[in-house]
């Protein structure tokens, strides 16, 4: 067992450092802090919209974050009253909700549209300002969120041509602005299942070096040779069963042993011990206990080439 102890550690600590390991890889993300913070109040809000210049008709896509602090406010009592005028809702908002440690996301997806005379662009363009939507807990204010601008681009202005360059295309002079947004990453292959693998072939691969360790430096206490299993002799097994008997102090499992012990010895040669072997389990009071390890030294002494079974 002392041998064996280095390798057992060495084993422990590999085990506990890999789940370790798994465990802050595949842990909840976290919400990160930076231009979303959360004050005292307990909430922040981002707002978003699909395209900042959009022409007439087409659909746009208002999206609003919340994050909640659990320790401040109930998300479950979190209602928001979000008007966006002169557009109309096409259909009811899609609400999802992600529980982080203390905290709560949870994110509302409005399909707006507008095909309205007042949406309808009197020039080449015309800005239209949302109104501001009012986040609510147990029909208490806590947020205001503004929106930003949005701009409606005609479809049927007249394009410009630069007279300077007869073969140029015309064109149309729309205030296009980029959604600076980021789309979520994308993965082909998992990267928690590529985590989980990856810290088994570590495991692998350490206890696969140890064992090699040991097999180039016997001397290193690493316990591997320990871990094969022995292989016995028949005499050998009936001696443990001998001992095992004798150590649980059943009479018949005793003179049953002696038996055994007796015909394995005899199979041997060992005439002499075999027949102290057969005296003993079939003498008629109980085997001595003396005597049965008397017998059982010898042949251990047997066993190990010490005497030939002779006195």
């Amino acid at each position: 067992m002392k041998g064996r102890l280095p390798f057992l550690v060495a084993l422990a600590v590999a085990v506990i450092g890999g789940a370790l390991a798994l465990a802050l890889l595949v842990r909840d993300e976290k919400p990160s802090g930076a231009g979303f913070p959360v004050g005292d109040d307990g909430i922040a809000a981002h707002s978003s919209l699909s395209d900042r210049t959009e022409l007439f008709g087409s659909p746009l896509r208002a999206r609003l974050d919340l994050l909640v602090d659990r320790e401040v406010l109930d998300p479950d009592k979190v209602r928001v009253d979000a008007k966006f005028t002169p557009f109309d809702k096409v259909d009811e908002p899609t609400t999802t909700r992600t529980d982080y440690d203390r905290y709560t996301r949870l994110r509302y997806v409005y399909e707006l549209e507008c095909l309205k005379t007042v949406c309808v662009p009197e020039t080449l363009t015309k800005p239209l300002d949302l109104p501001d939507t009012v986040v609510r807990h147990d029909g208490v204010p806590v947020e205001v969120v503004k929106w930003p601008s949005v701009t409606i681009a005609s479809r049927y202005e007249e394009p410009t041509v630069d007279r300077n360059d007869p073969t140029a295309q015309p064109r149309f002079d729309l205030p296009w602005r980029a959604t600076l947004r980021l789309q979520a990453a994308t993965y082909r292959v998992d990267p928690t299942t590529i985590t989980v693998l990856f810290v088994g072939l570590a495991l692998v691969l350490l206890v696969a070096s140890l064992y090699f360790v040991q097999r180039a430096f016997p001397g290193v206490p690493l316990g591997f040779h320990r871990l094969r299993r022995v292989k016995l002799t028949p005499l050998e097994r009936a001696l443990v069963v001998l001992e095992r008997a004798h150590e649980q102090g059943i009479e018949r499992e005793q003179r049953l042993a002696l038996d055994r012990l007796a015909h394995e010895l005899s199979s041997g040669g060992q005439s002499t011990l075999a027949g102290d072997a057969r005296r003993l389990a079939w003498e008629e009071d109980v085997p001595d206990a003396e005597r049965t390890a008397t017998l059982s030294g010898q042949v251990r002494d047997v066993i190990a080439g010490r005497t030939n079974g002779r006195p």
